[in-house]
């Protein structure tokens, strides 16, 4: 009896151990943004810092945007012109 309870209460710290590990986590956060690589193409999704695209010709031109109407600079876009680098899907 006495080591069913032990076990019964090691596994119900393991539990509300798990339950506090979820709980108290913050989520990565990977802000999306959008570039345009020639005025008439279509707007490219990215990660801001993903390393998939270039700010390249530092230019007066607002290089990613945070909605894809392209109408909403980014606060820390480099200027210059959105060269996408990643992989085309």
């Amino acid at each position: 009896m006495k080591n069913s309870v032990k076990n019964l209460l090691r596994g119900g710290v393991l539990m509300l151990a798990a339950v506090f590990a979820f709980a108290f986590t913050q989520p990565i956060n990977q802000e999306m943004v959008w570039g345009q690589e020639t005025p008439n193409s279509e707007p490219i999704e990215v990660e801001f810092e993903s390393g998939d695209y270039l700010c390249n010709l530092a230019i007066e031109e607002t290089c990613v945007y945070l909605d894809s109407s392209l109408e909403t600079p980014h606060p820390q876009s480099p200027n210059g012109r959105f060269v996408y680098t990643g992989s085309r899907k």
